[in-house]
């Protein structure tokens, strides 16, 4: 009996020898040139969307040299890389060569300008003008002291260094080798660049560095400064000025050099031209400080006194040594200087201690100790007075012991006796006055003794207060005290205070802001108000409680008190009043006596623990004790025990107490309970060892470096203007072609019939810089696969001619003579979606343009069809696919469905036909690679074995559990005929003939078929290929039968899928 399985082979697909034709093939760009012979400098080419069925090949040649004018590609010789484009080539124009010659640059407008690094700071105004402009920045830098001084020499030409000694503080630079945003801002010395020290961990070791780099030289002993504060940059013309980076104007400050170009881009003077970029590399500009400098500054201290300090440069000074010697060393600490510079001269004395300013140099000689400060002989004595046997002596000692700047040598006894009582201090008398006329040191007639005049205005504020406040709490038959003894105790707090700090500016501003919260606080208690009155004394009428009153006025509306309220009427004998202050003034101001005690730290003075007590200083301090050691003819002020001691007397003046700067130590005493009144200490400063700390001659020389604003230059007014000499070959010299270098819009040019435009480039155009172009013409013809050629047409005028199904030639000119008679192309078109394509199981396909899409095919005859197959398509799954057959193209058959659900889509029938038409719909974009149709090959026997098995194309790489590569599934077959059971399952003869025909095609064809294991199950149908290459086939006989007919031959037959994604 027949075999259930079908094998539908390219080998006997009807469609492949048939004529097709499509409704549509989609558009193809895939145009190609295989060859060219030219001459000219032009060139031809193919555009276009190609909508031909097939590929063709299309052949383009030049024929004459006639037609429509067109100009060729203007050819530059020269230095600039601008462009002259062709506008336009007028019908009649006449056909002859150009060129154009640049023979006058002309005069160009230059902004003025100043480069700053990497930047020019240009004026916005171009011409002359912008000269002007100038450009001031004044350092608004604070100085502080660290921790940190060279212990050797930095030289410039050393970019980093290793070891700890070099770390100023400096943050690790990122991964990007940026600074980090809070590294720390430093100066060395008086050196006026500012650097932000980092370090690296490179090579096993941090390394140090400055950004930027190292300007100067660094000698070793230079101190480290840390810098705060920034720069307020100032630009003007004369006319108008601008400033940023002023904090008192509520102007963002200024400090690095990224800051300052940011600002500038508000300016109406000057624009930066650059890039501008917080850089935060070493070097960039958000990691250095503004580096322009236009203020005169110190390049060097040098000479035989290294310790001049506080050194500042004017911002006028000149270019100048100022040399400042010693001509008189009688005092210590109070040495007379000379100052003379080169340019300025003699310049007033200076003074150890005393600031010194003038126009040359500001600074100040400090004073400084002696070499050995602080060595010298010295020893004490302890006599205690006589005791009973019985009590025993304390052990007392100086520990430690140190001699100051100005020690001398003496003796002075200190005497253990018991202290004035609290409530017994000349401080809280009134100070006489001496007449300093009478004593003849006043020969004005003024008055001796005067305040100093920042005490006396302060003061005089406070009392005047104090009098107001009394003034105002005073109304008849009443006075609050309380108000007014905290009003006293607040003034003598602010009086105490000030007569302490008035020589430091700081504690003197502290003490200021004081006072005048202290008067906004106290304005509540201004005014009368009520307390409790003991007695029966007040009248029978009372203020009312909400009534007002102000000093100097009486009350207003009056309250007759309840009787109960009345002495005279049987009521309390004491009448209660709101009380203005709660109960202990003393607690009240402690609020003042708290801020004053802040005062005097800003002054350098350490507050008393009691600050209630009458004896206070800064290096001396009341410990509060019940005895003290005092020295008993008044020198210096007493010690305590157990406690250090600085030798110190009080100002008979003004009673403030102030270091003597002698003599130091420690009055240690072992059982302090056993001290008597009487018992006795005595140092004795036998002698002090020490040299004066300047001698005369000594000199330190400040080299200064004159500046002044930067100012623009290089401003220019100009013409801007270049010109061309233009001529023609026919027509000769034509006008010359004037074009703006300004920066405006560039004019067309216009003669001979021809319209030019320059575009100037990036690169500017030298003199004798040229253009040459011609206006010629040509004719083409064109032919496809080889048919005849067409007639000769014109090259358009935009050298686009249209040639068939959507192609068009391109006709680009070059340089002259674009195009020369003779000149042939040839191109190759492609298409990918060749009709042709579905005659063949390869990977090609037909696609169609649209949803929908016909195929038409004409087998040439009426033909018997076994069967329908579609394979290798592509289809959206709303498509559907039809195929309907016709014996004449007239009449149609009903339409077969179908079933575009699986890899391949097979239809089983029986007809003959000659026409077949398979229709699309609803498949835009989609695509069929094989349209198979006729009569499938059979076997006279199905196969005894027929397995079905599923395959994954799929790469695994190599170990346990290894990812894969999944690139597709397919079905595959294995197929056996056994000789055994030659009645159910054989091979015949004529079957491996059949056989062997369909692996010779598939062989040489290199192509895939379809295989239907049952015919009536063809949605079982796949696409395989011939696993092995070579079939054995075996006879149960072994080809021993004398009638070939008698032969019952056995295979087994591999096929493997197709893989489909």
């Amino acid at each position: 009996m027949p075999s259930v399985q079908r094998y539908l082979s390219g080998r006997d697909n009807l469609v492949r020898t048939a004529a097709l034709t499509a409704s549509s093939v989609r558009p193809s760009t895939a145009l190609e040139r295989i060859a060219a012979q030219r001459l000219g400098g032009g060139r031809a080419r193919l555009a276009g969307a190609y909508t031909g069925h097939e590929a063709a090949r299309i052949d383009v040649e030049v024929v004459a040299a006639g037609g429509i004018p067109r100009a060729s590609v203007p050819q530059f010789v020269g230095v600039g890389n601008g462009q002259l484009l062709v506008q336009g080539v007028d019908a009649a124009a006449a056909l002859q060569s150009f060129t154009l010659t640049l023979y006058d640059l002309g005069i160009a407008t230059e902004h003025a300008g100043l480069d700053v690094r990497e930047v020019r700071l240009r004026a916005r105004t171009p011409g002359a003008p912008g000269n002007s402009i100038r450009i001031s920045v004044e350092p608004q830098l604070t100085r502080s002291a660290t921790n940190w001084a060279l212990l050797a020499e930095w030289s410039s030409s050393t970019a980093r260094q290793s070891g700890v000694q070099w770390d100023f503080g400096g943050l690790p630079l990122n991964a990007k080798q940026e600074l980090d945003g809070n590294s720390p801002r430093i100066v060395f010395g008086a050196d006026p660049q500012v650097y932000r020290p980092f370090r690296e961990y490179k090579d096993g070791d941090w390394q140090f560095g400055l950004s930027p780099a190292l300007q100067r030289n660094v000698p070793a002993g230079t101190p480290v400064l840390s810098v705060s504060g920034g720069y307020v940059v100032t630009v003007t013309d004369g006319i108008t000025t601008e400033t940023f980076g002023d904090t008192t104007a509520a102007q963002p400050e200024i400090q690095s050099f990224y800051q300052l170009l940011l600002a500038l881009q508000a300016s109406a003077l000057v624009e930066v031209a650059g890039v501008v970029a917080a850089d935060r590399v070493v070097g960039g500009q958000a990691s250095i400080d503004v580096p322009l400098r236009t203020q005169a500054w110190l390049l060097s201290l040098s000479g035989k006194t290294a310790a001049i300090a506080d050194v500042a440069v004017p911002g006028g000074a000149p270019t100048q040594a100022v040399t400042v010697r010693c001509i008189n060393d009688d005092i210590a600490g109070a040495e007379r200087w000379s100052v003379f510079g080169d340019v300025s001269g003699a310049l007033p004395v200076a003074t150890t201690g005393v600031p010194y300013t003038s126009a040359a140099a500001l600074f100040t000689v400090p004073r400084i100790d002696p070499a050995a400060v602080g060595s010298g002989r010295w020893s004490f004595t302890f006599t205690p007075i006589s005791r009973g046997e019985t009590e025993g002596l304390p052990s007392v000692c100086l520990r430690p012991f140190r001699l100051g700047r100005n020690a001398v040598a003496r003796n002075v006894t200190f005497r253990y006796q018991l202290r004035p009582p609290p409530d017994c201090s000349c401080n809280d008398m009134p100070t006489p006055r001496l007449s300093l006329k009478c004593l003849g040191l006043d020969t004005t007639g003024g008055e001796a003794m005067a305040l100093d005049a920042a005490v006396q205005s302060r003061l005089t504020g406070l009392y005047a207060w104090r009098s107001d406040f009394h003034e105002s709490n005073f109304s008849k038959y009443y006075v609050p005290p309380k108000d007014l003894d905290y009003a006293d105790a607040v003034t003598r707090a602010f009086s105490d205070c000030l007569q302490e700090v008035f020589e430091a500016a700081a504690a003197l501003a502290e003490w200021d802001a004081a006072f005048t919260d202290m008067q906004a606080d106290m304005v509540d208690l201004a005014g009368a108000a009520f307390n409790n009155y003991a007695g029966a004394n007040l009248p029978d009428a009372v203020p009312h409680l909400t009534d007002q009153a102000t000093a100097g006025t009486a009350f207003g509306a009056q309250t007759p008190l309840p009787s109960a309220y009345r002495p005279d009427a049987g009521g309390i004998s004491e009448t209660p009043m709101p009380q203005t202050l709660s109960n202990a003034v003393e607690q009240l101001v402690r609020r003042y006596t708290a801020r004053m005690d802040h005062c005097r730290t800003l002054a350098g003075i350490v507050p008393k623990s009691d600050s209630s007590g009458a004896d206070a200083g800064g290096c001396w301090i009341d410990h509060g004790d019940s005895a003290w050691w005092a020295d008993p003819e008044g020198h210096y002020l007493p010690a305590f025990t157990n406690q250090p001691y600085i030798s110190a007397r009080r100002d008979p003046e003004t009673g403030r107490a102030y270091s003597t700067m002698e003599f130091g130590f420690g009055l240690v005493a072992a059982c302090p309970e056993r001290l008597k009144i009487g018992d006795e200490i005595t140092v004795r400063i036998e002698s002090v060892d020490g040299d004066k700390p300047y001698k005369v001659g000594d000199e330190a020389v400040i080299q200064t470096i004159g500046a002044g604003p930067a100012w623009l230059a290089g401003g220019v007014d100009g013409t801007d203007e270049q010109r061309w000499r233009v001529a023609a070959r026919a027509a000769g010299a034509l006008a010359d072609y004037v074009v703006p270098t300004d920066g405006t819009a560039v004019p067309p040019y216009g003669a001979a019939g021809v319209a030019l435009q320059m575009a100037p480039g990036g690169i500017p155009f030298a003199l004798g810089d040229s253009f040459s172009l011609a206006v010629e013409a040509g004719q083409f013809r064109w032919r496809k696969d080889g048919s005849v050629w067409t007639a000769p047409a014109d090259i358009p005028a935009d050298g686009q001619a249209p040639l068939a199904d959507g192609i068009t030639a391109h006709f680009d000119p070059g340089a002259a003579p674009s195009f020369v008679p003779g000149d042939a192309y040839q191109f190759l078109v492609h298409q990918p979606w060749a009709a042709s394509h579905v005659q063949s199981a390869q990977a090609a396909s037909w696609g169609w343009s649209g949803p929908a899409a016909t195929m038409l095919i004409d087998f040439g005859a009426p033909q018997p069809l076994g069967a329908v197959g579609l394979a290798r398509y592509g289809l959206p799954a709303s498509a559907s696919v039809t195929v309907a057959l016709s014996a004449d193209g007239a009449a149609w058959s009903a339409p077969l469905v179908m079933d575009m659900s699986r890899a391949v889509s097979v239809v089983m029938f029986g007809a003959i036909a000659r026409y077949l038409r398979l229709t699309v719909a609803n498949a835009e974009g989609g695509h069929i690679g094989w349209i198979w149709a006729g009569q499938p090959m059979l076997t006279d026997h199905h196969a005894s074995s027929c397995q079905r098995r599923r395959q994954w194309a799929a790469t695994r790489g190599d170990g346990w559990n290894a990812a894969s590569m999944y690139a597709g599934v397919g079905e595959g077959w294995s197929l056996g005929w056994s000789s055994n059971d030659w009645s159910a399952s054989r091979l015949l003869e004529a079957d491996v003939v059949k056989l062997f025909a369909l692996l010779d095609w598939a062989q040489q064809a290199d192509e895939p078929l379809l295989f239907v294991p049952h015919f009536q199950h063809a949605k079982d149908a796949c696409l395989v290929r011939f696993k092995a290459d070579a079939l054995e086939v075996g006879d149960k006989n072994e080809y021993q039968a004398d009638d070939d007919g008698h032969r019952y031959m056995s295979a087994a037959l591999e096929l493997d899928p197709v893989y489909a994604a």
